[in-house]
């Protein structure tokens, strides 16, 4: 059932293991500044059989044709046809930027989706004036020091020079497009009207979406579960993937 949301569109889905089955809760996944959906690997793997996965590639990521997106809203538009082209209505799951375009569509069309979980991002996501500079002058260095920001002390130093070699796969322009529409989103005053379930999950050492954002996420919405993971940074859901399975899976037994 997937498919049909393609709508003979070239979109970047990647589909979890098994035959989608009507009667399991479904699970979609959107991907933070330069990633794709590949990078739930853990989850497409260690979830099935106990729902429909997928993972999104946002425009300009991945199996997805470009241009990207320089602001949330335009990732919203986006998704927002993709998955009014097609039947399922999914829990989204969303990291960091992902986070961010999960809650515009929540916000937008909530109709479209059954819940939230919002991993490592925040209401409003501030950048660092010395990534967006840095990206189109230096933008080898600029990634250097972006992706191991993004993991907590405890982090396998392979999985960070892995995240390195993935992010700068992408096109400057994409990825300063990603990061200018996070500097952009600001949704404080709003995201207290999202009324879906919605788990919110952190990393307790995350140091670009402190634990400070998702406690305001889990304090304005309304029901809002907050379940932080000792240890890990903003890469919570690759660095204890067993946790942060656990986690989402209980969420979605509910759904």
């Amino acid at each position: 059932m997937w498919e049909q949301h393609l709508a003979g569109r070239e979109i970047g889905l990647v589909i979890g293991r098994g035959e989608f089955d009507a009667a399991l809760p479904s699970l979609l996944m959107l991907h933070g500044a330069g990633g794709r959906g590949e990078v739930f690997q853990p989850q497409l793997s260690g979830l099935a059989g106990d729902m429909n996965l997928a993972a999104l590639d946002l425009p300009g990521h991945g199996a997805t044709p470009g241009p990207g997106c320089d602001t949330i809203e335009g990732y919203v538009d986006w998704l927002e046809s993709f998955l009014a082209a097609g039947p399922v209505r999914p829990v989204l799951l969303g990291h960091s930027m992902g986070g961010a375009v999960a809650m515009g569509l929540a916000l937008k069309r909530p109709e479209l989706i059954r819940g939230l979980i919002l991993v490592g991002t925040g209401a409003r996501l501030k950048v660092m004036p010395a990534i967006l500079e840095g990206i189109l002058k230096d933008f080898e260095g600029t990634v250097k020091m972006i992706v191991p920001f993004a993991y907590g002390p405890e982090a396998d130093p392979q999985m960070i020079a892995q995240g390195i070699e993935k992010m700068s796969d992408n096109e400057p322009e994409v990825l300063l497009g990603d990061f200018t529409a996070c500097n952009g989103f600001d949704v404080m005053d709003d995201v207290g009207a999202i009324r879906q379930p919605t788990l919110v999950l952190v990393g307790a050492e995350d140091k670009m979406s402190p634990l400070k954002y998702s406690e305001h996420l889990a304090g304005a919405i309304p029901g809002a579960e907050l379940k932080v993971i000792p240890g890990a940074g903003h890469m919570v859901y690759l660095e204890d993937h067993k946790a942060a399975n656990a986690a989402i899976a209980d969420f979605m037994s509910g759904r």
